[in-house]
């Protein structure tokens, strides 16, 4: 699980809101992209909900990670 609320604490981990945005991208097309609905992205970035991916989004999660020029190892550790 990833909890973008708990990321706030190191500031320099950049949270998947940061992501999204330095991609460009919208969160309906950030939430295409990883195989999520909007709804979804749009509860996490609230902080309503905790983002659980499947091993296939994690992949393309890291991906995305890397065209926004960052490393899987710039995220926190707190990912089940």
């Amino acid at each position: 699980m990833v909890n973008d609320q708990d990321w706030n604490s190191n500031p320099n981990l950049p949270t998947l809101k940061q992501v999204r945005e330095r991609l460009g991208m919208t969160q309906e097309q950030f939430a295409q992209e990883l195989g999520i609905t909007g709804r979804t992205i749009r509860n996490y970035e609230r902080g309503a909900h905790q983002l659980k991916l499947s091993l296939g989004q994690f992949k393309r999660l890291k991906e995305l990670l890397e065209q926004a020029g960052m490393s899987i190892d710039d995220l926190p550790d707190d990912i089940d």
